[in-house]
């Protein structure tokens, strides 16, 4: 049973507060409880595409199965300027 009801300026800011200087992409699909988000986090550098899903998961962790019941997630870390390549 639904408890509760999320919109996605609601679920880009928790996400925002978990990962600071996060770039957050949220929006729907399917209903207003199946949500995808692309969050690019400098604190996923170093951390495998799991763990970065993890730390996003968490930040919306008593929203999942409830408001959020369903999450389709891209993550990544930032590339730095010296790892750019020139076209």
């Amino acid at each position: 049973m639904r408890t509760g009801m999320v919109d996605t300026e609601a679920v880009r800011r928790r996400i925002e507060a978990a990962l600071p200087g996060a770039r957050v992409e949220v929006g729907t699909f399917r209903g207003d409880d199946h949500f995808r988000a692309i969050v690019e986090a400098p604190q996923f550098r170093g951390k495998s595409p799991v763990e970065q899903h993890r730390m996003v998961y968490a930040a919306l962790e008593d929203l999942l199965g409830d408001a959020v019941h369903a999450l389709a997630l891209k993550t990544r870390a930032p590339v730095a300027d010296h790892e750019r390549t020139s076209p």
